[in-house]
């Protein structure tokens, strides 16, 4: 289910309208301001009605008769809150992951797919090729997959637990077309760390996929739904209901993170859940849970620990003069390294050392890879004309794709010689501006200027994005200065160029890879903006913040 015209049109017209709304609430406060927030929780309703697809969710397939076997069994479409291909990783990859560790989950699926197709007597679903996850630029032949299985992951599951895990497959087959299980081993397997694992895996162990006759799956993917309730109370009491409203507006006014991405999988947001808490922490100077929290995103998704750098720049440079500033810093770093302390002991108890190993063996490798929806400033640095119009699709696509990557790093690697000065000036610079900012500011622009400057992440992570125009509408609302009023609403209009760019990206070109870099130049421009409004405010003349966070 992608983003159609219809969510094209409602999003466009909704970021028109809130952008519009704050610029008055901002500089016409009295006048406006009770049209404005009507106008704005409006405009957040509508969102969320989009972000759903206006109610169809994401469509599966489920079997009439759930004894029923083989390929002409008779299906009726649904309309639920299953991502089918992210719930297989998410929820399998971390339900067996002590069995089939980063390597197991492609091989196994294969395996236990012909088993299964060897007891029903029906054609495997898995076809002839299998992405190879110790190489996601290599696939194997499905009896060289399957064998691979047999040599490894299997020797580590019971044979009870080896039935419980075709059982989870049979009943994943129940809920989709037997054509897209090609698509679910092709793709690039389950990747968070164990300090992630040792707590998705143990809901997913808790919740089957189905009792009885109830789905159960749906408690599963109704989990994020409630991170995402979390998150907006918390912003609405931390930084007041108008801020939480515009983050859901923004939300769900979302190409670059749509429903269609995460939506209804299985604990996908709860790194994101971990940083607007965080955030929301810094505002009320909870200085030991901010650091707490910040630990419980890192520890799922390891680019989150930016966040927990740029919180933390303001505090540093005043601890020498400080001794308040210098117990903030204590009591931040007592709660983030008691986290990471707990969660990755805990997954050594329970993984052991060698998954550690493999996972950051893994995350180098990904994060030289560059997929075709990733955002980062990379891409900007080593687009060419050679690299659009490209097809990754089946086996002959994948040994495109590998040519393509080795073409792309040989150019990054000619490229680092003023590449890596442009990253360091990234630093030096939002360093600079994060320096006068309150903590929960500092840490939001050091957060997302790691995120893209040093990584390539896959779309849907900037999800986190939809707190920035919150934080910068507020930051213009309740400045005392009319200078740093109008430095803070040039981020937030800046912003808004960039998110109405995403929205409208994919109708400028039919190449993903080209408006994929569309999207990451306008990226750089936004944030280039926003790093230099807030320097400006940084120079020396410029207001002094108080000594309380605002």
């Amino acid at each position: 289910m992608g983003f159609d015209w219809r969510q094209l049109a409602w999003s466009v017209l909704v970021i028109v309208a809130v952008a519009s709304t704050c610029g008055a609430l901002v500089f016409r406060r009295g006048v406006v301001r009770n049209r404005g927030f009507f106008v704005l929780c409006v405009c957040a309703a509508i969102a969320m009605v989009q972000w759903t697809h206006f109610g169809e969710l994401h469509s599966i397939f489920v079997d009439n008769d759930a004894g029923a076997v083989g390929p002409r069994r008779a299906k009726t479409e649904r309309h639920q809150p299953l991502q089918f291909h992210e719930f297989f990783h998410y929820y399998i990859g971390a339900k067996y992951f002590g069995q089939l560790g980063y390597s197991g989950l492609y091989d196994c699926t294969a395996l236990a797919d012909r088993e299964i197709a060897d007891e029903d007597k029906t054609p495997p679903r898995v076809g002839p090729w299998v992405r190879d996850l110790d190489d996601v630029l290599s696939d194997n032949a499905t009896p060289i997959a399957m064998q691979r299985c047999r040599d490894g992951a299997r020797t580590r599951f019971t044979d009870a637990r080896w039935a419980g895990f075709k059982h989870d497959l049979r009943e994943l087959a129940r809920l989709a077309p037997d054509g897209w299980w090609n698509d679910l081993i092709y793709d690039a397997g389950f990747n968070p760390p164990p300090s992630w694992v040792v707590t998705g895996g143990a809901v997913a162990n808790l919740i089957p996929i189905r009792i009885g006759a109830f789905p159960s799956y749906l408690v599963s993917t109704s989990l994020d739904l409630g991170l995402l309730v979390l998150c907006f109370f918390a912003l609405r009491r931390a930084f007041g209901m108008t801020a939480a409203v515009l983050a859901t507006t923004y939300f769900g006014a979302s190409f670059i993170s749509s429903y269609m991405w995460n939506g209804g999988a299985f604990l996908r947001f709860t790194w994101f859940t971990a940083v607007v808490l965080a955030l929301c922490a810094l505002k009320k100077e909870r200085w030991v849970l901010a650091g707490a929290l910040f630990g419980v995103a890192a520890c799922d998704r390891l680019f989150p620990a930016g966040f927990a750098v740029g919180a933390m720049i303001p505090i540093v440079l005043r601890m020498r003069e400080s001794p308040p500033h210098r117990l903030i810093f204590k009591r931040f770093s007592i709660g983030f390294a008691s986290v990471v302390g707990v969660l990755v002991i805990a997954s050594i108890v329970v993984f052991g050392l060698e998954d550690w190993r493999v996972f950051f063996m893994r995350i180098l490798r990904h994060g030289d890879i560059y997929y075709t929806m990733h955002i980062g400033l990379k891409k900007v640095l080593v687009y060419r004309d050679w690299v659009p119009s490209q097809n990754f699709m089946g086996h002959d696509g994948l040994a495109t794709f590998k040519r393509w990557n080795i073409h792309l790093r040989d150019t990054w690697s000619s490229a680092r010689a003023w590449g890596l000065p442009i990253q360091l000036a990234f630093v030096v610079a939002t360093s600079f501006a994060a320096r006068r900012r309150p903590p929960y500011e500092a840490a939001l622009l050091w957060g997302v200027m790691f995120m893209f400057v040093f990584n390539i992440p896959a779309n849907y992570y900037y999800v986190v994005l939809v707190v920035v125009p919150a934080l910068l509408y507020r930051a213009a609302a309740v400045a005392t200065d009319e200078a740093e009023r109008m430095r803070s609403y040039i981020a937030f209009s800046a912003f808004n160029g960039f998110w109405m760019l995403t929205l409208i990206s994919s109708r400028l070109s039919n190449d993903v890879l080209v408006y994929n870099f569309y999207i990451c130049v306008t990226f750089t421009v936004m944030l280039c903006v926003w790093i230099g409004a807030w320097m400006a405010g940084a120079m020396p003349g410029s207001i002094a913040r108080t000594s309380r966070y605002r």
